[in-house]
């Protein structure tokens, strides 16, 4: 796997780099937007480890170029992280298309474990769009099975539209990550993110409802989007 860190504090870029090799991860470095931006365009990565503040391009734009160009930059993984003053800029990163995101300071050990995940939830997502076959997720005691159009909790069928359902899966694959509205509509609904549109949150609350105690396993990611986790 190969990850990029563009981060133009040295020591927080080195200290980053150092627990990212020692999890046997192919590491690249950038100090500045611009550089960064070129090494994308140069080379496929699978994740971006991205400071919000860089100097010549920040990671705002960063991201909206990759991920509006995914021909010439690919289709990384994107964690941003930033100061928590920066916090509206961050938002609004997340909405164009990072995945993830931490607030310095923070332990890097936390960015490697999210950076696995997301990873591994970005593989079996593309193992499911190959796969010609439907396949069974599972979280806690809520099973899917893709094939049947099935959900069951504790072996009870649980009936849920299309819409619902499609929707309950990618939360499923994506569980612990944080997965925008824009995202949600995309894949769910395929359409692109307009302000306004609540029909995302409309649909989750259908959910949670129909989900009865799991159902508060999906948080709401103020002004971002959902994330599913496990409680606590």
């Amino acid at each position: 796997m190969k990850i990029l860190v563009v981060e133009d504090d040295i020591e927080i870029q080195t200290l980053i780099s150092y627990f990212f090799t020692k999890e046997g991860f192919n590491i690249e470095v950038a100090s500045d937007g611009v550089e960064a931006l070129k090494k994308i365009r140069n080379v496929k990565f699978d994740l971006l480890v991205l400071d919000l503040m860089l100097p010549s391009l920040d990671g705002k734009n960063i991201t909206k170029m990759v991920k509006e160009m995914p021909d010439i930059y690919g289709k990384p993984k994107i964690i941003m992280v930033t100061a928590k003053t920066e916090i509206e800029d961050l938002l609004e990163g997340l909405e164009i298309g990072a995945d993830d995101y931490l607030k310095k300071p923070f332990d890097p050990r936390e960015l490697v474990l999210r950076s696995k995940k997301l990873l591994s939830a970005a593989k079996e997502e593309s193992n499911q769009k190959n796969d010609t076959h439907g396949k069974i997720y599972s979280f806690m005691n809520l099973n899917i099975d893709e094939e049947r159009f099935l959900v069951t909790i504790d072996g009870h069928e649980i009936t849920l539209s299309k819409k619902e359902f499609n929707l309950l899966v990618m939360l499923v694959i994506n569980k612990g990550i944080v997965v925008s509205r824009e995202k949600i509509l995309d894949s769910v609904w395929e359409t692109s993110y307009s302000i306004g549109d609540r029909s995302v949150d409309v649909y989750i609350g259908k959910l949670r409802e129909k989900l009865g105690e799991l159902g508060e396993c999906i948080k709401t990611i103020k002004g971002v989007g959902y994330k599913l986790e496990e409680k606590r």
